[in-house]
């Protein structure tokens, strides 16, 4: 179990986010890997590094039961061909977060094609957390059998075709 959280790589900080995951640190699947970004960051419970390598940043992504990011296109395009429900937290121009609100935008759209979960307020974070992790083993749980019986139906092919004896 683990939890992977990126601000991804603006000049801008991403404060906001960051302060509600050191929040809820104690809360999260363990390890909690934070990438903070242009964000000065100190958290008891989280291992924290600035930026990544995009393999490692992948790497992450990919060994991770929890993906927390910013609403960037690329952030939330690779947890999701990963196979993550992410919480995706949208930096905010008002905040200073951003140079507009298209990261709003951006992860309401997500949210409506149930490919992420939005969380604007991050005073719900633990929430989305959690809705987050629920919509994950039910996605993973929906995939076994699909899995299953793409596995069988390749064999039953392999005894029809007289491959296996």
């Amino acid at each position: 179990m683990s939890t992977f959280v990126t601000v991804g790589n603006a000049r801008q900080p991403f404060a906001r986010m960051l302060r509600a995951v050191a929040a809820i640190a104690r809360d999260l699947p363990r390890p909690v890997f934070v990438q903070s970004g242009a964000t000065p960051f100190q958290a008891p419970d989280c291992e924290i590094e600035a930026f990544l390598s995009i393999t490692e940043f992948e790497r992450r992504v990919a060994q991770s039961d929890l993906v927390i990011t910013h609403a960037g296109a690329g952030s939330v395009i690779t947890a999701v061909r990963a196979g993550k429900v992410p919480v995706v937290v949208p930096r905010l121009a008002g905040e200073g977060e951003h140079v507009d609100d298209h990261q709003t935008e951006f992860a309401r759209e997500l949210a409506r094609m149930g490919r992420a979960v939005a969380v604007e307020d991050v005073s719900n974070l633990l929430a989305g957390v959690r809705e987050a992790r629920t919509r994950q083993t039910e996605a993973l749980a929906a995939e076994r059998p699909a899995t299953m019986i793409g596995m069988v139906a390749d064999v039953l092919r392999g005894y029809a075709g007289g491959s296996r004896r």
